[in-house]
């Protein structure tokens, strides 16, 4: 079987990219574009024998060369694509079906504001959809949903292609690869050979000697026919509409249930009548092959241990010879029809009886004559049977488009339905594309959101923006790079995923956890604190760091906590020369406990320092703290909060007085940092 791991930018209509695969068979061709863009995962991983995850690169490729954008370049750090990896999985559980889950799962971002805008108006359809229907009918179509899959595609039996010419065994591989079987006949024992041999031949060119032309299941074609898949290859035709049965089933249920769906966006220009007319060729298929194939060994002898029954009966109840040539003739003749042979078949039957009928009880048919007849019949069954398929592919491929197109608006449908459900449930809202700025108001960290539904403690929104984001946030002033300061476990982290998804999920096409948002499309850089102590590398984190400044443009620079790389006060001195050499219209959040040693180095009207007030520690230790950020303030660190904490419970006057001076060096360093 032919496969391939690379890809090709093949064409170009309408302005787009078209993607394919190289070194695949060219007959292979819709099919691998159906099961990319539906997505169906299984068909890639049978037709090209790759892996699933393999597969899904595929599809992401796909969409990647139609959109113009790379994962990579948007998603521009390992955490941002961690961070993709487990929002998409809080959604994956709302699909129906498994397609309507790769299409989640193999989303790729966006910068076009249109297309994003697109995916946002379809959001919206479907909620007016769902409306429309009402809940219950909602369910009800999610079960029909639920039915929808695409099986694995049986290949069938390859087809053997019989030339003498190189040239059309060179176009043959070409076209099919080792999905089919080609052999150079090029002499006439070659041919013998292969009737011999084979049931079925498809024979293609000039040349070959002309009694194999005569012989049962030589099928000739001209060179013209050699692309058609219906003519070379009519099994896999039919058996690739077989296997979307249930999907296609699934499309024609929806669609006469449920009018409304059915007059949609989605599916006003979808032929019911050609959908059924294709269930029902379907059925045909099925029913064919449920009859089952008739073995001819079987048959032969099942009539021979009749005939013999019925001789003996002759015999004891006195019959002589012509009473048993009258019940042969008839039996003979019943054989023909069962077998449903020709006349030449019939005379080769009748004489294989009449050949071995001197040698009398018990009665044989002559093995010669009926190995002959066997090579005949076989071969004939399946020239009717390559006829029958060839009719009912070319039948079924006269609707392929249909079909394509209403299977991939199913499962599309599903991953709306899915959407549209999980953002009532996550109160998720459709964002504002804007440029220079980022923001959002009564914002909430998705996955404490999730951990909320399943019975935690509620999630408190909060509201933030940096850059030109027109919010109407009290106080957040506009500048394009923040610090964010506070104790730990007051809500920094939160935020920063909070800001993070929001991105994230505009430049999936989704709604964001957030009352409103401000989104720029811009390459999301993230960098996350648990990356940082994993690697425990100040080298592999400065190289991290350093694809901020390897493309020019615009960028979203999240941060958190670098400080554990070196001592503080080079580090201190490190973030801010990033901070002051971020590329132009960057946007930046960086979370940070080295405030003092930061400030002193940076341009104070580049950067907003803002901060997460505690209000003191409870007598468990935990932080009490408004996770409302304080723009233009430094927060209270962790060490404040400790010995004010000390201080309430110290009774020795010494020790007292030491935690007091402690303290009021640390309000005075946060107010002298306040007025730089």
């Amino acid at each position: 079987m032919t496969t391939s791991k690379t890809f090709r930018k093949d064409s170009v209509k309408g302005g787009r990219t078209l993607f394919s695969l190289s070194n695949v068979p060219q007959f292979l061709e819709p099919y691998l574009k159906d099961a990319i863009e539906f997505p169906d995962i299984d068909t890639l991983t049978t037709i090209l024998g790759i892996k699933r995850r393999e597969a899904e690169r595929t599809v992401i490729k796909h969409k990647e060369y139609l959109t113009g954008y790379k994962v990579r370049d948007v998603f521009c750090t390992k955490e941002t694509r961690e961070l993709v990896r487990e929002i998409l999985g809080l959604f994956s559980p709302y699909q129906a079906t498994k397609n309507g889950r790769d299409i989640l799962l193999t989303l790729t971002p966006s910068r076009d504001k249109e297309a994003l805008q697109k995916r946002f108006r379809d959001i919206k359809k479907c909620e007016d959809l769902r409306a429309l229907m009402g809940a219950d009918n909602v369910d009800r179509v999610k079960v029909t949903l639920s039915k929808a899959e695409i099986e694995k595609v049986n290949f069938g039996q390859a087809p053997l292609i019989a030339t003498r010419s190189k040239a059309i065994e060179r176009e043959v591989k070409a076209i099919y690869g080792d999905f089919v079987r080609v052999e150079l006949v090029d002499s006439a024992g070659k041919a013998e050979e292969l009737v011999q041999r084979e049931n079925t031949i498809l024979l293609i060119g000039e040349g070959v000697e002309a009694e194999v032309l005569d012989a049962p299941g030589i099928i000739t074609k001209s060179i013209e026919v050699l692309s058609d898949s219906c003519e070379i290859y009519p099994e896999f035709v039919v058996n690739s509409f077989v296997s979307k049965k249930k999907a296609i089933k699934a499309v024609v249920s929806v669609l006469n249930e449920f009018n409304a769906i059915k007059e949609s966006w989605l599916f006003k220009r979808v032929s019911v009548a050609d959908l059924e007319e294709v269930v029902a060729l379907i059925d045909s298929v099925e029913g064919e092959r449920g009859r089952g194939e008739i073995d001819f060994d079987e048959v032969i002898f099942r009539w021979e241990e009749a005939i013999n029954k019925e001789a003996a009966k002759i015999m004891r109840l006195g019959g002589g010879a012509e009473d048993f040539r009258i019940y042969l003739e008839e039996t003979l003749e019943s054989m023909a029809d069962e077998l449903m042979l020709t006349r030449e078949d019939k005379e080769v039957l009748s004489e294989s009886a009449y050949e071995t009928l001197e040698a009398g009880l018990p009665f044989e048919f002559s093995r010669e004559k009926i190995e002959r007849l066997r090579r005949r019949y076989n071969r004939e069954r399946g020239e009717r049977r390559y006829y029958k398929l060839r009719e009912l592919a070319k039948q079924l491929e006269r609707h392929r488009a249909e079909v394509s197109k209403s299977i991939k608006m199913l499962f599309y449908l599903d991953f709306m339905l899915a959407i549209s459900q999980f953002s009532r449930d996550f109160e998720l809202n459709t964002p504002e594309i804007k440029e220079k700025g980022l923001g959002v108001t009564g914002g909430r960290h998705i996955f404490l959101v999730d951990d909320e539904r399943k019975g935690g403690e509620k999630v408190i929104p909060v509201s933030y923006s940096i850059g030109e984001a027109n919010l109407g946030i009290f106080g957040a002033t506009q500048h394009p790079v923040s610090i964010l300061t506070g104790a730990n476990s007051g809500g920094k982290t939160c935020l920063l995923i909070t800001l993070a998804s929001s991105v994230i999920l505009t430049e999936l096409g989704l709604p964001v956890p957030a009352e409103r948002a401000e989104i720029p499309l811009l390459p999301l850089y993230l960098y996350r604190r648990k990356m940082i102590r994993k690697t425990g590398s100040f080298e592999y984190s400065m190289r991290a760091l350093s694809r901020i400044f390897m493309r020019e443009g615009g960028k979203v620079v999240l941060i958190d906590e670098l400080e554990a790389l070196t001592e503080p006060g080079a580090m201190g001195r490190i973030m801010a020369s990033i901070l002051n050499n971020l590329p132009k219209d960057t946007l930046a959040v960086v979370i940070t406990h080295l405030i003092h040693e930061i400030l002193p180095h940076i341009s104070v009207e580049k950067v907003r320092i803002d901060g997460i007030e505690s209000e003191g520690l409870d007598d468990s230790g935990n932080i009490i703290v408004d996770r409302q950020p304080m723009f233009n303030h430094i927060g209270s660190s962790t060490p404040e909060l400790v010995i004010n904490k000390l201080l309430g419970k110290v009774k020795k006057e010494n020790l007292k007085v030491v935690y007091e001076e402690i303290i009021k060096v640390l309000e005075e360093e946060r107010e002298v940092a306040c007025l730089k």
